[in-house]
Parts: C-alpha cells; structure tokens; sequence
C-alpha cells in the first residue's frame, strides 16, 4: 500500500512515528529482513535527501528495486521525480527487472 500524506512533521518525526504506529500493532523486531507483521517505509519526503546512516535514509535506498513498493506509489505519484535518479516514479517502475507478481485486495 502506498499513502500519501501533507505534514508539518520533520522526517525523523515521521519515522518515529511510523516506528510508535508498528509497535502499537504488535510488530516485533526480530530480526533484519525477517517475516514482519507490518512495516511501514518512509520512500520520499518531498523532493529532499536525507542520510543519517541505518536510521534513516530518503529516497530509500532499495526502492527503485521493489515492484511492490513501486506498483503502488506508481498509483497515486507516477509523474513524481526521484530527486536522486532524476526520472519519474512510473520511469522507475518500467524499467524494474522484477517478476513479483503484486496484487490489489
């Protein structure tokens, strides 16, 4: 599911708030890459980019490889730019060499 939203909050704020909103429907940290309950991503923060290392890093880093993190996004922002690959959301999704197969509920 992609979602997108206008805020006043700063992009650590908006992580950490994602953060509280996994942990009050019980995700768990167990392990990295491991089978999760929910996780949810900051992808972009309008048009900047941000490195604090393993805590955050916008546009995440592993986007522009996963079809079901583009699918989505291509839904409801397919003329966004990527502000580090310079092209649109749905340039990106055309050009993914990934088979996964997505679908809608």
């Amino acid at each position: 599911m992609a979602l997108g939203v206008k805020t006043k909050l700063t992009p650590i704020d908006v992580l950490n708030k994602a953060l509280e909103i996994e942990l009050e429907l019980g995700r768990v940290r167990h392990e990295k890459w491991g089978s999760r309950l929910i996780d949810i991503d900051l992808i972009f923060y309008d048009d900047i980019v941000v490195d604090m290392g393993a805590e955050l890093q916008i546009p995440h880093p592993q986007m522009q490889y996963r079809k079901f993190v583009l699918e989505p996004l291509a839904e409801i922002a397919p003329d966004y730019i990527h502000p580090g690959l310079k092209i649109t959301v749905r340039e990106v999704l055309e050009r993914l060499r990934d088979n996964l197969s997505v679908s809608k509920i």
